[in-house]
């Protein structure tokens, strides 16, 4: 790699001075996390308001349990596209535009879900918004890790992500005095998912560019006017490391699709991808096989349409605690170890969910696995956000976030023929056995990332 200006944006061999990994929270810093926070809260709203409305359109389009299974792969393929292009799209024209481009996106197709006027625009509204919901959240996840201290990066991935999911069971309280109040009750719940537009005011005021991304594009006076505003404390200069290379600092042209895949996949970072797809698919396709189903499934073994909405209302709350919890053990266990205890307390947990018949017994151990399964999730988001340098890393991050979100799609076409054909029982075993699964490849042959500086796992 060609020797290149550094902005002691990460540790150095010369041991000098690491500022943003090094910084002190400051009011820079809140404002993002509140914008992120938000965004997170306007995101996982319209991600599960489809599983509090399915059972709805059951009863008033007449829709099958097939349909309402092409339906979530349908968004899950659009959440596929939209780990790609929100991965290529921020590594091209940075965090920022990507970002709030892709909230705009997403909040759109929310409102048009609400109007859609027959099953098949409904398709295509649920697919384009999925792609932005997956844009957005690609950006985000390596956004906050950029731009955070390398000792708490993790722990405010997760407290941010918890303070969005506070929406999931508030729309969960909404949806089940709303959506069975009349035929177009659910129209109202995609509704209130569109007023994320609030985000791009919020967001052309307070969010700054990512230095990490402007240091990796050559933009080095751009990078010194926005670390200065996070390290107010202090005066940055960026112009004494000269001839110290940076991890990930490439000329912009050397920035493509393949040319990132292709180093995703290299020898070098074999061994990390491989462990990485493993968990991002074992624990995504489980998480919504389990939530994404729940009101269905449960109706469907045979609880009336108001108990199952209920009953998965209760166990939502289980959303912003587990990410709330996951807070305070993220940034331990150099991140390896929390997801190998999470995740063993799931699969175990699980393959015991699927023999419950008591409503709440149901509610209960539903709602202990919420936690576990969010806090791991969050948990996984700082994990992947963080392996890869500078120039791939959003590239990266949302090719192997979005091979998760491809099984998944295919998965919700799966679950209605596994119930159909082997029972409610068996498909919570397989959803178990996927977390138990994760539990060892990571064990084995995960590597520690937390308080590390990115760069130094990059390389």
């Amino acid at each position: 790699m060609a020797v290149m200006k550094s902005a002691n944006v990460d540790a150095t061999p010369s041991g000098k001075k690491r500022y943003l990994d090094d910084a002190r929270m400051c009011s820079e810093h809140y404002k993002f996390l509140i914008i992120l926070a938000l965004a997170y809260a306007f995101d996982q709203m319209d991600l599960f308001t489809f599983s509090f409305v399915a059972p709805a359109l059951t009863k008033h389009w007449g829709v099958s349990m097939e349909w309402i299974g092409i339906v979530n792969s349908c968004t899950f393929v659009g959440m596929l596209f939209g780990c790609w292009f929100g991965g290529w799209l921020s590594d091209v024209i940075g965090r920022k535009k990507a970002f709030l481009y892709s909230v705009a996106f997403f909040s759109t197709f929310s409102i048009l879900n609400g109007l859609a006027p027959n099953k098949a625009l409904f398709i295509v509204f649920r697919t384009l918004t999925g792609f932005g919901i997956l844009s957005m959240v690609v950006v985000a996840m390596v956004y906050i890790t950029e731009i955070l201290p390398s000792v708490s990066r993790g722990k405010w991935q997760a407290i941010s992500l918890a303070t969005g999911l506070l929406s999931v069971p508030l729309i969960g309280q909404v949806a089940e005095r709303i959506v069975p109040s009349s035929p177009d009750g659910w129209r109202h719940i995609f509704f209130i998912g569109g007023t994320g537009f609030i985000i791009l005011i919020l967001g052309l005021m307070w969010l700054k560019e990512s230095p990490r991304w402007l240091i990796s594009r050559g933009r080095y006076a751009e990078a010194e006017v926005i670390i200065q505003r996070f390290m107010p404390e202090i005066k940055v200069d960026i112009n004494d490391e000269a001839s110290i290379p940076v991890e990930g600092a490439v000329k912009p042209k050397e920035i493509g699709t393949v040319t990132a895949l292709k180093e995703v996949f290299s020898k070098k970072y074999a061994r990390k991808t491989g462990v990485l797809i493993t968990m991002v698919c074992c624990i995504t396709v489980g998480y919504f096989m389990f939530f994404a189903w729940m009101p269905t499934l449960l109706n469907e073994f045979g609880f009336t349409l108001e108990d199952a909405l209920w009953m998965s209302a209760l166990v939502s709350f289980g959303s912003p605690i587990g990410n709330y919890l996951a807070a305070t053990v993220t940034d331990k266990g150099g991140r390896k170890i929390p997801i190998v205890i999470y995740s063993i307390l799931v699969g175990v947990l699980t393959i015991a969910f699927g023999t419950l018949k008591i409503p709440m017994v149901i509610v209960g151990i539903g709602f202990v696995i919420r936690v576990l399964m969010d806090g791991v999730f969050v948990v996984m988001w700082s994990y992947l956000a963080e392996s890869y340098p500078t120039h791939i890393r959003n590239s990266g991050t949302g090719f192997i976030y979005s091979t998760g979100r491809l099984l998944t799609a295919g998965a919700m076409i799966v679950v209605p023929m596994i119930y159909k054909s082997f029972g409610y029982t068996t498909l919570f075993f397989i959803i178990g056995a996927m977390f138990l699964v994760v539990a060892v490849v990571t064990g084995i042959w995960g590597e520690k990332t937390a308080g590390r500086s990115l760069d130094e796992i990059g390389a």
